[in-house]
Order: structure tokens, then sequence, then C-alpha cells
């Protein structure tokens, strides 16, 4: 364990452990599943089809942040700061289910131009929205562009 002296106002001439994650050391876990399926279709030698399916469930959590308690005189001096750790370790809590799918197809219009169109749908439902709040949501989307090989 790391001790430092506290040099806030006029020397206390007292130690105390170091605040931080690097001295305070803790599980965290993480567990994820994911699933995904491709294919592709060759129609012709200038018609190409494609598809994806992508589900992802993870859930993550660390184990609750132990900090030594700071003598009433520390914290009188250090009165700007907050010592109170005791929620910290559910910042980092994941849980969490994204699903997508697309659709697009290819047409070479030529032995370096590709004409390109695909269409993509995803859901994301965060059933865990602690720091940042729900961030819950989904998007549909369509591209197109050309593709050029040299």
């Amino acid at each position: 364990m790391y001790t430092d002296t506290v040099s806030v106002g006029p020397p206390l001439d007292v130690e105390t452990v170091h605040y931080g994650s690097a001295y305070a050391m803790t599980d965290y876990e993480a567990i994820s599943q994911n699933l995904y399926f491709s294919t592709s279709y060759a129609y012709s030698n200038k018609l190409t089809f494609k598809g994806l399916v992508g589900y992802n469930n993870s859930t993550a959590e660390m184990d609750p942040v132990i900090f030594p308690t700071l003598s009433t005189e520390i914290t009188d001096r250090l009165h700007h700061s907050d010592f109170d750790f005791s929620e910290m370790h559910e910042y980092s809590n994941l849980d969490f289910e994204f699903i997508n799918f697309s659709l697009g197809v290819e047409y070479m219009l030529s032995d370096d131009v590709t004409w390109t169109l695909d269409g993509e749908y995803a859901d994301l439902k965060d059933k865990q929205g602690y720091v940042y709040g729900n961030e819950s949501g989904s998007m549909f989307l369509i591209r197109t562009g050309f593709r050029i090989g040299f």
C-alpha cells in the first residue's frame, strides 16, 4: 500500500493512504455473448447481395472499492474534496443488449468501379444506464456510394 504525506495547507506531518484506482485494486468482471451471421450471394459476375445479423448481450460490474477512512484532522484541511466512494463501483456497471440487421447490394459498373447500396437497422437496450443515463435507442440508415479500385 502506498503512503504519501498530505501537503495541502500548513504541514500536517500526517501520512495517509494515497487515493486512486492504482492503489486500491478491485475485481472487474465482464461477460459478453456475441452472435453474428453474415452471408453473401453472387447473383452474377456484376451483381452481389449481402446480409448481416448481429447480436450482443453484455454485462460488467466492479466490486466495491474499499478505501481507508481519513482522520477528521485531514478531512477538515481537505474540505474541497469528497472522499465518499461508497457508490463508485457502480459507475462501471454495464448491462446492455445490441442487435443489428443489414442488407446490401453491389453492382460492378466496370472492373474498377462498383456501386453500393446498404440498409441497416440497429437497436440498443441499455438496462443499467447509470452515469450517462439511459442510452437506449434505435436507428435506421441507408448508405450508397461508389467504390473505386486502383
